[in-house]
């Protein structure tokens, strides 16, 4: 008649699960949420990772005496995977992705998503509520923001799907920033180069010390994309350039990759790394200047510090030497290859450090390359600009390469605005 052993998987509501919830049966008062007088409550702290908690879903209506529930928790950035693991008790299950039980200590198979839920509805007093419990173990390292969907049964006990009501919620939690140690600060270079002329918008790295626990990175993921920009803050790390606070895609122990904010004028810069940002526990490193900023300041991004990170032109192929990348190719004398740079300026349209383009925006200081000792002609030089649907501090540009090189590395020199890229970068080619 019902499901007071438990319901099916995929019934919290979750978009990545088709948006379905308990009133796929218990239909009297759908959709979801249309009973003001009751609701579904979910109560979950910050996590630590790998530290256990006892997260708590509690069901109310003033009427109902029957209860139920159905909980799942998914990382924000690729909710179809699942967030650490639910433990069943004596009041909860835990079912997998494919309805299949899951034992006290046996994960899903294959990473399946999990879903906690009531296996026998407990009955109360007409609006008493019932508030269910079940420890969850968060991923063993930081993950990133975590949220939870939950739905809610409040049924009124008569065996039957009608009468009840459905209420779902969703709660987002993060991981708590505790770092220790002070930050220290050795030096800020180019993010292409790793030399140090550097400009407003370009990728910069940072390097020092105590940036992040040992052994821990953190990638920029979807979840810490909002509004459809980068975060000023990343692992519990924000970075302050002349104290404005930088956009930030990379962190690890002794590295922070970021994009240069918008700052008046040039010369020199004070960058500061902050850790625990706006905390009561915030610790800010001692201020470093660095002072080769510039107008531009192109550079090429490299695979081993000379050799050209590029692929072929509909991107299938990586073009590098094999003993530099497995895998990679030479490129012939004609192709067409995209490779990828920082520092090139303003584009049109413009955006601002931390931005995503959508589409193609071209640079607007002139672009001189070339190869090997041969002059790439201008229509040759497909496209220079940003990299859609990257920071807008990486640039891309689409070349066709001249035909007359000789095979071998054949050496790059990039001119941007009257600018010569810093380093030395070559592409490998094959006749």
């Amino acid at each position: 008649m019902g499901f007071s052993t438990g319901p099916p998987p995929k019934r919290t509501g979750a978009a990545i699960d088709g948006g379905g919830n308990c009133t796929a049966c218990h239909r009297t008062y759908a959709p979801a949420n249309s009973d003001p007088l009751g609701s579904v409550r979910i109560d979950v702290s910050n996590y630590t990772p790998g530290v256990k908690q006892t997260i708590k879903v509690t069901v109310s209506h003033p009427q109902a005496q029957r209860w139920g529930f159905q909980l799942t928790a998914r990382l924000v950035s690729d909710e179809s995977k699942i967030a650490g693991n639910f433990t069943p008790n004596d009041v909860a299950r835990v079912i997998c992705d494919d309805g299949s039980p899951r034992g006290s200590l046996a994960p899903c198979p294959t990473g399946q998503p999990e879903f906690a839920e009531h296996f026998n509805a407990p009955r109360t007093d007409a609006g008493a509520g019932f508030t269910f419990s079940i420890d969850w173990t968060p991923p063993a390292n930081d993950a990133g923001d975590i949220v939870f969907y939950a739905a809610g049964n409040a049924a009124n006990g008569d065996g039957t799907f009608n009468g009840d009501r459905i209420y779902t919620t969703v709660r987002r939690i993060s991981p708590p920033c505790t770092l220790t140690q002070k930050p220290a600060v050795k030096g800020a270079l180019n993010g292409a180069s790793f030399q140090a002329p550097w400009n407003v918008g370009a990728m910069m790295s940072v390097f020092g010390s105590n940036f992040a626990t040992a052994g821990n990175t953190r990638l920029v993921t979807r979840g810490d994309i909002v509004g459809n920009r980068f975060p000023q803050s990343l692992g519990c790390i924000a970075v302050a350039i002349n104290g404005q606070n930088a956009p930030i895609t990379y962190v690890q122990q002794d590295q922070i990759n970021l994009q240069a904010p918008a700052l008046a004028g040039l010369g020199s810069a004070s960058v500061v790394v902050i850790a625990n940002p706006g905390a009561a526990n915030e610790l800010r490193s001692d201020p470093i200047t660095i002072t080769t900023q510039q107008a531009l300041a192109p550079a090429i991004f490299t695979f081993n510090g000379t050799s050209i990170a590029a692929t072929s032109a509909d991107g299938s192929k990586i073009v590098a030497d094999s003993s530099v990348v497995p895998g990679g190719v030479a490129a012939k004398p004609g192709d067409i290859i995209v490779f990828y740079a920082t520092g090139f300026g303003p584009t049109n349209p413009a955006f601002a450090p931390g931005d995503i383009p959508l589409a193609a925006a071209q640079v607007t200081a002139a672009v001189a390359i070339t190869v090997g000792g041969v002059m790439v002609p201008s229509p040759d030089i497909l496209y220079a600009g940003v990299s859609p649907q990257s920071i807008c501090g990486l640039y891309q540009v689409n070349m066709k390469l001249p035909a007359t090189l000789p095979d071998g590395d054949a050496s790059i020199v990039l001119n941007v605005g009257g600018t010569v890229a810093a380093g030395k970068t070559t592409v490998p080619i094959k006749n």
